[in-house]
């Protein structure tokens, strides 16, 4: 799945009320995206342990740096397979 829309507060938002379907995916790539904060991160969190629950990790494709630093600076680096942009 390819998310193309900011990662932010307000998209999320949005997405929420489809979390139960955005959740069956274990797998999305996050390069078309251009800004993502807290929420976001917050987000990504609980995706990847509604994915733990089906004994399965999120995998994050074209994370960005600042992605990765975020999930680093939040200690949740242990809960996704990340593929950072090159």
């Amino acid at each position: 799945m390819k998310l193309t829309e900011n990662l932010d507060a307000s998209q999320v938002a949005i997405w929420w009320p489809e979390r139960i379907t955005l959740f069956q995916q274990n797998s999305i790539d996050v390069s078309s995206v251009n800004k993502i904060d807290s929420a976001g991160v917050a987000f990504l969190v609980k995706w990847a342990q509604a994915c733990q629950r089906d004994n399965q990790r999120l995998s994050i494709q074209g994370a960005s740096p600042e992605l990765v630093q975020l999930i680093s600076l939040y200690g949740v680096s242990a809960l996704f397979d990340l593929v950072s942009l090159q």
